[in-house]
Parts: C-alpha cells; sequence; structure tokens
C-alpha cells in the first residue's frame, strides 16, 4: 500500500515511482494516468484510494459520480457477526462481494433502498432509519404512527429533498393502504399524510415528482411543495391498461418512466409512461437493451450496461436481460439527490 506523503519517514522513498531517475512522486501522477487506474478499482478500494493524499482525495471527490455510474448494481444480504453485529454485503454481477457493518440496522427489518440509501424499519421503536452501506451515514425520522405490515416487501418508501424547506423528506406508502405519509427527517417532525379513493401499489420519483400507481391503473403526481398544503394531482392518460396489473412497480431508465408487471416467475409485462403524448405505451416483454434490475422490496432500474462495461473486465452481453434479488442497491443514485420542483 502506498503511504501517506505528508508521513516525512516515508516521503523520501515510498511516495517515489523510482529513487534516482526523477520521476514524479504518486500524489503528481498524470491525472487521467490515475483516473484511469480509480475506474478500475472495486468500492473498497475507492474509498482506501480517496483516503492516500490530498490530490486523490480531490480527484475522488471530483470524479465519484462518474466511477459510481460505472459500476455494476449491487444485490445485498444481511448476516449477523460474532459480536451480533448485523453485517451488510452488497455482491455485483461478477461475485465481488463489499462488506460493512451497519450499527443502526440491528433489530430493524430492511423494507428497501432509495437515493443510495438503504431503508430500515424499527418494530419496537416504530422508527424509519436510512443508512448509506457505503459511507454509513445515517437519516432517522420519528416514530411512525401508521400500521406497518410484518410482510416488509408491503412498504415502499423514496427519499426526496425538498428546496422550500431544505430538508430531507421520506415518503411512505403501504402496498394496497389509500394513504401516502410523509416526514421530515429527524426526531422533533411529525407525519403527515394524503388520502387516495383507491389503494396505492406503488411510489416513485422521476424527475424532480413524485408519482403514485393505483389499483385501477390510474397514475397521480404527489405534490408535497403545494401551497397552502399538499396535494394529489390526477393525470388523465391514454391507453390505461384494462387489464389488472401483477405485481406492478415503477422502474426508471434515467430518461423514462416504466411500469413492469410480473406475467409469471420469469416473465414480465412492460409500459412506457410517454409524458409527451399522456398515454401508456405496451414495450413487449422487455424494455429495449436496458438490462433491468427487478427486486421483492421493489428497488428496481433499467440500466444501459455500457456504463459498467466500459471499466469491467467481464464483456458479458447484459442487454435486454432481466436480474432479480431480494434487494439491489445502485451506486449510480449514491450521489444524486431526489430534487423536488
Amino acid at each position: 500500500m502506498v503511504r501517506n506523503p505528508n508521513n516525512e519517514a516515508s516521503s523520501s522513498k515510498s511516495s517515489k515511482t523510482s529513487d534516482d531517475t526523477g520521476s514524479s512522486t504518486w500524489p503528481n501522477l498524470n491525472p487521467e494516468l490515475l483516473s484511469l487506474i480509480m475506474m478500475r478499482l472495486r468500492v473498497v478500494d475507492y474509498l482506501a484510494f480517496s483516503g492516500v493524499c490530498k490530490s486523490w482525495r480531490s480527484l475522488a471527490h471530483s470524479e465519484k459520480n462518474k466511477f459510481m455510474s460505472s459500476k455494476q448494481p449491487m444485490s445485498v444480504s444481511f448476516s449477523f457477526s460474532t459480536k451480533a453485529k448485523k453485517e451488510c454485503h452488497l455482491t455485483d454481477l461478477n461475485g465481488n462481494t463489499f462488506t460493512t457493518v451497519l450499527p443502526s440496522s440491528t433489530a430493524k427489518t430492511s423494507v428497501g433502498s432509495t437515493c443510495g440509501y438503504l431503508i430500515f424499519f424499527g418494530r419496537k421503536t416504530r422508527e424509519f432509519v436510512l443508512v448509506n452501506p457505503i459511507t454509513r451515514h445515517e437519516l432517522h425520522f420519528p416514530g411512525f404512527p401508521f400500521h406497518v405490515s410484518n410482510d416488509p416487501t408491503s412498504v415502499r418508501g423514496t427519499l426526496v429533498f425538498s428546496p422550500s424547506i431544505s430538508g430531507w423528506v421520506l415518503v411512505i406508502s403501504h402496498r394496497f393502504s389509500s394513504v401516502i405519509s410523509f416526514s421530515l427527517a429527524g426526531t422533533q417532525p411529525s407525519w403527515d399524510y394524503l388520502s387516495f379513493n383507491f389503494p396505492v401499489l406503488d411510489i416513485h420519483y422521476f424527475k424532480g415528482k413524485i408519482y403514485s400507481l393505483n389499483s385501477e391503473n390510474r397514475l397521480c403526481e404527489v405534490k408535497l411543495n403545494s401551497k397552502p398544503q399538499p396535494v394529489l394531482t390526477p393525470l388523465t392518460m391514454k391507453n390505461v391498461p384494462e387489464h389488472e396489473l401483477i405485481h406492478p412497480e415503477f422502474v426508471s431508465s434515467g430518461e423514462n418512466l416504466y411500469v413492469v408487471s410480473r406475467i409469471s416467475k420469469d416473465a414480465y409485462e412492460t409500459f412506457k409512461i410517454d409524458f409527451n403524448k399522456m398515454e401508456w405505451v405496451s414495450t413487449g416483454k422487455t424494455i429495449g437493451e436496458y438490462a433491468v434490475f427487478v427486486s421483492d422490496l421493489k428497488s428496481s432500474s433499467a440500466m444501459n450496461p455500457d456504463t459498467w462495461m466500459l471499466y469491467d473486465t467481464d464483456k458479458s452481453k447484459n442487454k435486454g436481460m432481466w436480474f432479480t434479488a431480494n434487494l439491489w442497491y445502485f451506486r449510480h443514485v449514491c450521489e444524486q439527490a431526489n430534487l423536488l420542483q
């Protein structure tokens, strides 16, 4: 491992690429070469890389979004260590695993992920805690006053940042409940809610707005920043599916929003939500060349494999494929705030 060049004991020897050739020190390597090396690192090595020296830390920070976007999604699993601490294991498609300890997740149930955070719910404390497994940063929310099923797949959660109140807001829905709840981060705020005429099946942040899908295949925009109070705005859409969708959920690819319905264990029906024409558009059983990641806990996304194959040693073709897991973690959204309009 390269030592810190600020350490006087090692600065004259360890920080140089060669002792007598006049070569530059490691911190002063060509930025383009250093960036290329960094992009091939695993997450755990990237964290170590950013702590070597000031110049490397600056490069890692400036290209963090690029680095995270170049990495494959990771499936999430949990185990307990010998010290009764919950360990979180993040495993990519190549089998590489990053393990970290999340103290605040002990005695809490994982119910999803959003905006780079894992969502946990404590049944005794009744609180939602969001933990970033990479940085271990946490967001705590007050005790939840409504019913939460023992089935973790019934909870839907999305984290957004509201400029009007300069704070993080957690939005929660419960499958087949007609209520959407929301609260600011912290222990002092309280939960507020909006009521629907039909049960809510999913909620999702997309391009500055929050959308909901109900049991009648109807879309609504959830406007938390409306004055004097938050409101629900039903959207008038064409070509709305008349048949029942099986376990429908929102999936976004960055530029487009889709609704995915599970036909069978290994088959899906997909619809693009065309906001220009305000209509549902069937896309068959795939989303173009995107690889689609769906999970039991509804942490789903459609991604172009080219974003990670550029620096990936495994050049296997993943376009048009579906990947399933209990829970996915998407590193490309770690630094993206879901900013409400």
